[in-house]
């Protein structure tokens, strides 16, 4: 009886500490969540606009962006993973609903917290929307602790053009430029720690390049160096995060070897990386449905996240 009693009474203070532990966590998360902002984020919020607070939307697709913003979407159950989005549409439109706030569903569904990226366009051409699109992901790392999200697990997800941009971001990611010398965030890193890639526009060179993209984002006249140099295959090097690429074999706008060369590019540097092709001729389906196997690429981005340990912290 004696003996019973000393075990009893040793295995209240590892309660007391299980206890306390499951309280301190519940106050940061709940401290984490009331810091959570709910409204869009302006990307540049130390610089004066660039013009007017404008945007303009047309049949439901945002066509110019003058201040370029990030909108978080919250999880009800959350993971600590964050994943930018950026929409598709040729780098002169971008398919928010589509590609965006369908995203958002499906990643919040996963307990990840989405991000969908409202970026410059052909208004203003390269360098504009790289900028914005490194800016969004060092602006979650850098409130990742404020807003309960871990720094280590911050991806981006990108569709057509928007791809051509998450994947810029991720093989780019020390890019700079002399506007930003005095950057407080330039020293936060900008580099994603995954990469999902939808049907994306990957090279700029001929005879595989989606023309439009090319000059929305360089202009009518570009060069062969300009074309090379935004052309994702060539930027692959040690030091690339994980790809999860996704395309259609007959796809008549991006032809499919935007991904498999980017892939074959990419394989060396990161081995962690997928590439998966569907039998179908569709460019922009995003997560609709009846789109044949097509449909069940969120399944196979799902399993990937969790085999690599970007849905639950690794060992």
């Amino acid at each position: 009886m004696r003996e019973k009693a000393m075990i009893k009474s040793a295995g209240r203070p590892i309660r007391l500490v299980w206890m306390a532990a499951l309280v301190m966590f519940s106050v940061m998360a709940g401290a984490a969540e009331s810091e959570r902002p709910t409204e869009s984020l302006r990307l540049w919020p130390e610089q004066a606009p660039v013009s007017p607070d404008r945007e303009r939307v047309e049949n439901g697709r945002v066509v110019q962006v003058d201040n370029p913003s990030l909108t978080p979407y919250w999880p009800d159950n959350p993971n600590g993973a964050a994943v930018v989005i950026y929409p598709g549409g040729g780098y002169v439109r971008l398919a928010y609903d589509k590609e965006g706030m369908q995203a958002v569903k499906w990643l919040n569904e996963l307990g990840v917290a989405a991000f969908v990226v409202k970026y410059r366009l052909q208004e203003y051409g390269h360098p504009a929307p790289l900028l914005d699109g490194l800016r969004a992901v060092r602006y979650v790392r850098t409130h990742a602790a404020t807003w309960g999200l871990d720094p280590k697990r911050i991806g981006v997800l990108g569709f057509s053009a928007g791809g051509h941009l998450a994947g810029s971001v991720a093989l780019r990611s020390d890019f700079t430029h002399d506007s930003l010398s005095d950057d407080p965030w330039g020293r936060v890193s900008a580099r994603p720690d995954f990469a999902m890639l939808l049907y994306p526009v990957a090279t700029l060179e001929k005879p595989y390049a989606h023309e439009g993209s090319v000059h929305a984002l360089l202009g009518e006249n570009p060069t062969d160096e300009q074309r090379r140099e935004h052309s994702l295959e060539h930027q692959a090097e040690p030091g690339l995060p994980p790809l999860f690429l996704v395309h259609g074999n007959e796809d008549g706008s991006v032809p499919v070897q935007n991904s498999l060369m980017l892939y074959q590019a990419a394989l060396p540097h990161s081995p962690k990386s997928e590439l998966h092709i569907y039998q179908t001729d569709r460019h922009g389906f995003g997560l609709l449905p009846d789109q044949g196997t097509a449909s069940n690429w969120p399944e196979a981005a799902a399993d990937w996240l969790r085999f690599n340990d970007f849905l639950n912290a690794g060992e």
